[in-house]
């Protein structure tokens, strides 16, 4: 349906607005047909909330889903390969998971696209990734959470995956402090999940200095909400990481279990930015477009999901966008906080 051998032979960053608005549109109305026609909730969520499918002439015009209604429906976009596997999300006690369902071809692009997006910050030679996890949240195959479909996504990107955390979540900071020493020049991978990493690897070191300055990268995303009960920002975050296990190459990122794959990664300066793959867009209380710098609600936009109704959605996150194709790092698109 779509050409995504072009679409991957863009590098992520690499679009200024002139070039990506009316491409990235395209592709979008081109979704939004395509789920309309073949997934019988969405068409009727459409002719619901938008009044069916009109002509359309930006992407802001585009009809969004709410995110909770992947947790109260199960939405499936009809195609010619079987479902595969079920992702849910890694939801906070009591409230109700987000449930999405994959075809081979979706994880496919998904896992592709999240090698893609952070090649960016790695260096092409592969190595070793340490998981801030457990080895059990992998034990799921048909169904799994947005932690285990995180963890396997980045392993890709990597030799070898070592878990830190056994099955009752003990921490083994040995075989870390071991490949540091034995490894000084090696380049690194620290990742797993910000609530994890902080109180499963940073609150259980205490404040020790227990490795020096090395070539590590922690990458980490989600769970920011129990960081905040803490009183935790990200400055905080990336403090405590630096002074107890000597890395400074720190980025965050910002996804959601209904468009894994297309994740917004945090650049050096601390803004979240749209790739090839992803848009976004901030709406105010009455869903108009919020003036830059103004909070909003999030609606963000993939490329990647086929089998499911996912490329537009209105989340209940809050942010604002900082700017388009100016950032300080380089990076081309929009960036937002």
């Amino acid at each position: 349906m779509l050409d995504y051998k072009k679409i991957f032979s863009i590098k992520p960053f690499s679009l200024k607005k002139k070039e990506k608005n009316k491409w990235y549109f395209t592709i979008q109305k081109k979704l939004t047909a395509y789920h309309f026609k073949n997934c019988e909730e969405y068409k009727k969520i459409t002719n619901k909330i938008h009044g069916g499918l009109n002509s359309y002439k930006k992407l802001s015009e585009l009809p969004f889903i709410p995110a909770y209604l992947f947790k109260d429906y199960n939405l499936i976009t009809k195609s010619n390969t079987n479902l595969s596997k079920i992702l849910t999300s890694s939801g906070t006690s009591g409230s109700k998971n987000s449930k999405v369902n994959l075809d081979r071809k979706t994880a496919l692009l998904q896992s592709r696209a999240l090698s893609n997006i952070f090649q960016d910050i790695l260096n092409k030679k592969r190595g070793t990734m340490f998981v801030v996890d457990s080895p059990k949240v992998l034990s799921g195959l048909q169904l799994m959470n947005a932690r285990g479909a995180a963890i396997r996504g980045f392993s890709q990107l990597v030799d070898r995956t070592v878990f830190l955390l056994d099955e009752n979540l003990n921490l083994n900071i040995d075989v870390l402090k071991n490949f540091v020493k034995n490894n000084p020049n090696d380049q690194f991978i620290i990742f797993g999940f910000t609530s994890f990493i902080w109180q499963y690897l940073v609150k259980i070191i205490n404040n020790k200095k227990i490795i020096s300055s090395n070539n590590g990268i922690l990458i980490h995303g989600g769970g920011w909400k129990k960081m905040q009960d803490q009183a935790v920002n990200r400055d905080l975050f990336n403090k405590k990481i630096t002074d107890t296990i000597g890395i400074n190459k720190i980025h965050n990122y910002y996804g959601m279990v209904e468009q894994t794959g297309s994740v917004f990664l945090e650049c050096e300066f601390g803004f979240f930015h749209t790739s090839i793959f992803s848009d976004v867009i901030v709406r105010d209380s009455n869903l108009k477009i919020s003036p830059i710098k103004k909070d909003g609600l999030l609606q963000v936009f993939s490329l990647l999901p086929l089998s499911y109704p996912g490329h537009n959605i209105l989340t209940e996150d809050i942010g604002s966008l900082q700017g388009e194709d100016n950032c300080k790092c380089g990076r081309k698109g929009k960036y937002f906080s």
